[in-house]
C-alpha cells in the first residue's frame, strides 16, 4: 500500500513538472516586425488573448484587458488576430482607433492557434514569465476579468483582492 501510494504521488509530481508551456513563435506586429515569444517573457505573467476582428466577444474583452495591464506594471499583454490576410486591415484599423496598450500580433495562417488548438475566440491563456501556461479559459462575460486578476496576482505572489 506505501509503494503504491508512493508511486501516485511520483505520477503526480512528476506530471506538475511537465506543465503545458506556450510553443516559441514569431508573429508579425502592427508594424510587420516579428515578435517572439521569448521577447515578451521574463518580465512578469503574460495574457496571451486570440481574438478575430468580426467577434464582438473579442473587442469586449479588450477594455478590460487593457485595465489589467494598467493595473500590473509587470503584466504583458497580447492579443493575437486570427484574421485572415484578407481581414488584416480591418483588424489593424479596429485596434489602431482605439488607445490600448498592449503588444498586437497577427497569425493570419492560424499556426499558433492551431498549435494550441484554439477553436473558438475569445481564447485567453495566461503564462507565468517563463512561458508555462498557467491558466486559460475560452469566451468572455464582464466578469471574466477577475478570474484573470486572480490569477495574476497569484502568479505575482500579491494577496488576494477581498470580495
Amino acid at each position: 500500500m506505501k509503494k503504491m501510494l508512493f508511486l501516485i504521488l511520483a505520477i503526480l509530481a512528476f506530471t506538475m513538472l511537465l506543465a503545458d508551456t506556450m510553443p516559441e513563435f514569431r508573429l508579425p506586429n502592427m508594424n510587420n516586425q516579428d515578435v517572439s515569444l521569448s521577447d515578451l517573457l521574463g518580465k512578469g505573467p503574460v495574457i496571451v488573448d486570440f481574438w478575430a476582428q468580426w467577434c464582438n466577444p473579442c473587442k469586449a474583452a479588450m477594455p478590460y484587458l487593457n485595465d489589467l495591464k494598467s493595473t500590473y506594471d509587470s503584466l504583458t499583454v497580447v492579443v493575437v488576430s486570427i484574421d485572415s490576410a484578407r481581414d488584416l486591415t480591418r483588424a489593424k484599423n479596429f485596434l489602431r482607433g482605439k488607445d490600448y496598450n498592449f503588444v498586437a500580433l497577427f497569425d493570419t495562417n492560424k499556426t499558433l492557434a492551431q498549435q494550441l488548438n484554439v477553436t473558438t475566440v475569445p481564447h485567453t491563456f495566461i503564462l507565468d514569465k517563463e512561458g508555462n501556461i498557467a491558466y486559460t479559459h475560452t469566451g468572455f462575460e464582464p466578469g471574466n476579468e477577475l478570474e484573470y486578476a486572480a490569477k495574476i496576482r497569484e502568479l505575482l505572489s500579491l494577496p488576494a483582492v477581498a470580495e
